[in-house]
């Protein structure tokens, strides 16, 4: 039978069992007790035929199953929390906008903090929210309760600093395109952006801080959007040359693109896709990164190892599984490279769902793992986003090697390096097959040697399809 869609204010998106067990395991309920609560619903609603069911029917059956399963107490508790598949509404004026992570951690990024602390307390607010059963809060309120968050984890200085950001940036607004409303100017945004075409972060802060500097000295209080592009693009010209401008201009026509961006960034294990992913994201303003390991620890947790035994094994090793009778007559070789993709079209199952929903919720995304084979991604909605594939591959075996000390190093031995230099002629060959099949589809290779080296490859990549696909980023 067809899957069942929860329908909300913004559409409708299929009914995630996943966020059902994420309500659940807060209070204490176990990871199987919730994964089995989370199919009864779903199959009851299957049975009583709804296709598409409202948050609040939602709410009423997925109560009702656990107090039927894990007693009135659990049931009570949750009951008094607002649940990961409901809105939380934040009241401005006579608006009634959801609630955004995304944006949240924009505001905090203007107040001072770095990427990675912005999204991990914008998390840190949507949990304390829902946990006190938060259907809709006033834009006052919810800045103060942001301000404590803050102060309590940066100190009072800091949660001052948030509530007075608007008034750091002075009375200079940039004016969007459209009707959109006025926003503060902030040399941080600017400084990201001009990161996202290969500047250096002391360049692109020092050339934020110039263009800043004119603009008050010229005395404006607003500057257009177009104007204030312009202005960015003509002193990259002076600065960096024009190869430099033309990809501001490429990038910022992507930033306000219609279509959202999927970046595709896969290679075997220790060459740098997870700290590529990250670089480009921060530079591109993308804030949903999905590694492929993560997708396979949730159907881990979801499947059984008698059921699906190759997932429970890493990519290199998922051969072991195999049924080894089926495949006497195979070389180890053979054998490798369809465990390989035996749990890549596993895998890939997930991947196409995250692409997907955010094709259809027009978000932009960065997918980066072992798992990322382009071939086995194809999805109904390609249409709707840019998807710019990627392969990071290292040439230089001793410093393949050497990666794998580092990460246990850095990891705390949680990810011990015997294990995969045990495996490294099974690591190289995936990578050797990788390489082959990105010559044959025209995947371009990036550089894993140097982390520099590799953004500015990558956002070469990027740009080469904005100029291929120029036509249709133009219309942006």
């Amino acid at each position: 039978m067809s899957e069942v869609f929860v329908r909300l204010r913004r559409g409708r998106w299929p009914l995630s069992k996943g966020l059902l067990v994420e309500a659940l395991l807060p209070l204490g309920v176990p990871l199987e007790a919730a994964q089995s609560v989370a199919h009864t619903v779903e199959e009851r609603l299957k049975e009583e035929g709804r296709k598409e069911v409202p948050p609040k029917v939602l709410r009423q059956v997925f109560l009702e199953e656990v107090a039927r399963a894990l007693g009135s107490g659990v049931a009570e508790r949750l009951a008094q929390q607002t649940l990961p598949f409901e809105e939380i509404l934040v009241l401005a004026g006579k608006k009634r906008l959801p609630f955004s992570k995304g944006l949240l951690a924009r505001s905090l990024e203007e107040a001072g903090l770095p990427l990675k602390e912005a999204h991990a307390l914008a998390k840190e607010v949507e949990k304390r929210l829902r946990e006190k059963g938060v259907r809709q809060i006033a834009a006052r309120r919810l800045e103060a309760v942001v301000a404590e968050e803050v102060a309590k984890a940066k100190g009072k200085p800091a949660g001052r600093r948030y509530l007075e950001r608007q008034a750091f940036a002075g009375e200079l607004f940039v004016e969007e395109e459209g009707g959109e409303p006025r926003m503060p100017f902030s040399k941080g945004i600017l400084a990201q952006s001009l990161m996202g075409i290969g500047l250096s972060p002391e360049g692109a802060y020092r050339l934020a801080r110039e263009i800043e500097t004119q603009l008050r000295q010229e005395g404006l209080r607003v500057v257009r959007r177009p104007e204030l592009r312009e202005r960015v693009h003509q002193a990259l010209l002076k600065e960096a040359g024009e190869e430099v401008a033309r990809r501001y201009l490429l990038l910022r026509r992507l930033r306000r693109s219609a279509k959202p961006v999927h970046i595709l960034i896969g290679g075997v294990t220790g060459v740098g896709k997870s700290v590529l992913a990250s670089a480009l994201a921060y530079r591109l303003g993308i804030t949903h990164i999905v590694p492929s390991d993560a997708v396979r620890e949730v159907f881990r947790a979801s499947f059984s190892k008698d059921l699906l035994p190759s997932l429970h094994l890493s990519t290199f090793e998922a051969w072991k599984a195999l049924m080894p009778e089926l495949f006497t007559e195979e070389t180890h070789e053979a054998r490798v490279l369809r465990g390989f993709l035996d749990q890549v079209a596993r895998v890939a199952v997930g991947l196409r769902a995250i692409q997907e929903r955010s094709a259809l919720e027009g978000t932009s995304i960065v997918l980066e793992g072992v798992h990322v084979v382009p071939r086995y991604l194809d999805h109904p909605y390609r249409d709707k986003v840019l998807t710019v594939p990627m392969l990071v591959a290292l040439q230089d075996e001793k410093l393949h090697r050497d990666r794998f000390l580092l990460r246990d190093r850095e990891t705390g031995h949680a990810r011990p390096q015997d294990k995969y230099l045990a495996h490294f002629p099974e690591i190289r060959l995936i990578q050797e097959h990788l390489l082959l099949w990105a010559q044959e589809e025209g995947i371009p290779v990036i550089p894993g040697e140097d982390l520099d080296e590799g953004v500015e490859k990558a956002l070469e990549v990027l740009v080469a399809y904005l100029e291929a696909q120029g036509q249709e980023v133009a219309r942006a």
